[in-house]
């Protein structure tokens, strides 16, 4: 069976001579676009294929979204960092406070 399939896509796939007529208008129109532009040694927005026309645009976005994504996440941190900072306050305090409590307890006289 893979050999009928590797058989019936070498048949649709085969080489096909496009024919003397194909050439002929490809030549022309080459011709005519060069006649339309005559070269004059500085690139213009021609010699730039358009596929690649998108790409400072997606450079300066990507550069953009990284800039905002790179504050947010810097932001968030600190405000993570003072929670934190608060927390170890509170307990350093209720440390302080129980430490207190036993060293009264400890050198009371009753005790």
């Amino acid at each position: 069976m893979s050999n009928d399939l590797e058989d019936r896509l070498r048949q649709a796939l085969r080489p096909v001579d496009p024919g003397e007529d194909f050439t002929a208008r490809v030549l022309a129109r080459v011709a005519s676009e060069e006649a339309r532009e005559p070269r004059t040694g500085i690139p213009g927005p021609r010699s730039v294929p358009r596929r690649f026309l998108w790409a400072p645009v997606a450079l300066a976005a990507s550069l953009a979204a990284a800039v905002v994504i790179r504050h947010a996440w810097q932001e968030r941190r600190e405000l993570e960092g003072l929670q934190a900072r608060k927390q170890l306050i509170q307990a350093l305090r209720v440390t302080s406070q129980k430490l207190d409590l036993a060293y009264r307890i400890v050198n009371s006289p009753g005790a």
